[in-house]
């Protein structure tokens, strides 16, 4: 599929709030990076131009030719089908129903293009570089502007049979509970996405003060709050830990993984997130499941995405 003396590869991890672009080596190295707000509410045309424009930046700004990059690789919110390249209206993007993403970029770019779930990309990088190097098998849980799963079993991403596998996201953890964006209620990702926890934490402050206080904007001011000692905030940012705890749990009981890493910025929320997860999956799974799991926050931190594309599309040339 490429030729064996181009070793370097575009690697890609598009977000539902930025986009991050890298020139990577065969052994893992970044060579160049870039970041750039994602063009999602412009459209699906507009934000397939904006992919082809800041490959073509990165390319440049490595100073190597195109013909030293051997493909591309993309991890693109789900769901999506990994084998074709097609994606499936992702949540949190508008105007991508059934868009064969990958026939697209590979005619604009003249390079062979490897698609994956984001969450799955973010596992395979944590698997060959990160925290799970050296294990069998892994789970990864991304928090971010979504909540997304990677499955990797054997040193290989499962997929499933329609390539759905792994979204941990659209479990359910609350019966009658928030409407979810994908249109179901009580979905995880309904309350541990960013978006998701602060309206939480928006809602309780509103109930216990006057109506006069300014609703916090984002995260960071949610982990000001944390800091701070903030009862309100505190008590959700533990209920999520414990819904998140649930969730992990059940794939825990399921898959009997080596591990499981956690990725995103709501982990930067810290042990008050984690230590409740942790405690939850403890009670909640069997035992001899526990025994051996480590639960561990992601080592590439940004980067995990960028290195799981770039093993996708190395692992096919």
């Amino acid at each position: 599929m490429a030729k064996k003396s181009n070793n370097h590869v575009l690697a890609a991890d598009v977000g539902g709030t930025n986009t991050r672009m890298a020139v990577v080596s065969e052994n893992g190295n970044i060579v160049t990076l870039l970041k750039k707000s994602t063009h999602c509410k412009d459209g699906m045309a507009e934000m397939v131009k904006f992919i082809v424009s800041f490959a073509e930046e990165t390319i440049e700004k490595s100073k190597l030719s195109k013909e030293e990059i051997c493909g591309m690789g993309i991890g693109f919110p789900g769901p999506l089908n990994a084998k074709t390249g097609t994606i499936y209206n992702p949540p949190n993007l508008s105007g991508w129903d059934n868009v064969p993403l990958r026939a697209i970029l590979e005619k604009k770019l003249k390079v062979p293009v490897a698609i994956e779930n984001d969450a799955n990309a973010a596992a395979l990088g944590e698997w060959w570089k990160g925290a799970g190097t050296g294990t069998g098998s892994l789970f990864c849980i991304t928090l971010g502007t979504g909540v997304g799963g990677g499955i990797i079993l054997d040193g290989r991403v499962w997929h499933g049979t329609s390539s759905i596998a792994g979204e941990i996201g659209h479990t359910t953890v609350v019966r009658d509970g928030i409407k979810c964006t994908c249109g179901n209620i009580g979905c995880l990702e309904a309350y541990a996405c960013s978006g998701g926890i602060l309206k939480r934490v928006n809602n309780a402050l509103l109930k216990e003060r006057d109506n006069s206080l300014q609703p916090l904007a984002d995260l960071k001011q949610v982990g000001q709050m944390v800091i701070q000692g903030n009862e309100i905030v505190l008590n959700v940012i533990k209920e999520t830990g414990v819904l998140l705890g649930i969730a992990t749990a059940n794939i825990v009981n399921l898959l009997n993984p080596e591990m499981i890493v956690l990725f995103g910025g709501v982990t930067n929320l810290g042990e008050h997130l984690v230590i409740p997860l942790k405690e939850e999956v403890k009670r909640r799974a069997f035992k001899k499941a526990t025994e051996s799991l480590r639960i561990e926050l992601s080592l590439l931190g940004d980067n995990s995405g960028i290195l799981g594309a770039a093993r996708n599309i190395l692992s096919k040339s």
